[in-house]
């Protein structure tokens, strides 16, 4: 597959999807044009350090939000199988 960065057409293999990998190259595209316009005169080399930088610390604060949300997720089930427990084992007085 072709995708195009800065201007400049590469040839990708990858078993991804090819339309989540053309959304991948679009969104690293725009992630070094954005660093391009803030940093013109620096090299390349540097924005694209720069901008490996910024998506990493981006995965990072994406997997650490997954994380605090999955124990959210599992205190919660906790807390609703002891409340279903404890009404299961409730039985009502006799008449």
């Amino acid at each position: 597959m072709v995708v195009e960065i800065l201007g400049r057409s590469l040839t990708l293999q990858s078993s991804m999807d090819p339309e989540r990998l053309h959304a991948v190259a679009q969104m690293v595209d725009e992630h070094l044009r954005q660093l391009q316009k803030a940093f013109p005169a620096s090299p390349l080399a540097d924005l694209a350090i720069l901008a490996a930088l910024n998506l990493a610390c981006e995965s990072m604060e994406s997997k650490e939000d997954f994380q605090q949300l999955q124990t959210e997720i599992d205190r919660r089930s906790r807390q609703l199988i002891k409340r279903l427990e404890m009404h299961a084992s409730y039985i009502p007085p006799g008449p």
